[in-house]
């Protein structure tokens, strides 16, 4: 499947089994923000996951992060290290409605707060927060 446009699709090593995808918004890195639900759909539906958790890295405002929720068997997880904007989203998802199946924490931009295998699907909109390859196939699940 394609991905949607403003999105790059990168596959994890055939070698550490991962078939889970990280998606960068490339919208993001060339200073256009997200444009909400519609992304979210498109990003799920690019990436073939049909549940579980999903992390939002960079997820600044929320709008984003709770359009990943595709449904009742997904749980979204926003991760940013700006507490204001850890705030307006919190703000954000209580507005729609989402609070407890969306939720959003502070990230320290080095390691994931997830045990290993755990991360459905992996989203990073954000250039500053780069996570170590390393990381990503520890979190993401098999």
């Amino acid at each position: 499947m394609a991905a949607p446009t403003g999105v790059k699709m990168i596959t994890m090593s055939q070698s550490v089994a991962r078939k889970l995808v990280v998606l960068w918004i490339l919208a993001v890195l060339a200073g256009v923000p997200a444009r909400g639900a519609a992304d979210g759909a498109a990003l799920l539906e690019a990436s073939g996951v049909t549940g579980g958790l999903v992390v939002h890295v960079g997820c600044g405002d929320g709008k984003l992060t709770a359009s990943l929720r595709g449904g009742a068997a997904y749980l979204v997880q926003g991760l940013d290290r700006n507490p204001a904007r850890l705030a307006e989203a919190r703000t954000h998802i209580a507005t729609v409605g989402l609070t407890g199946s969306v939720s959003v924490a502070q990230y320290d931009g080095k390691a994931l707060p997830f045990v290993d295998n755990l991360v459905n699907l992996l989203v990073i909109s954000d250039p500053d927060y780069a996570v170590p390859a390393g990381e990503t196939v520890r979190a993401l699940a098999p």
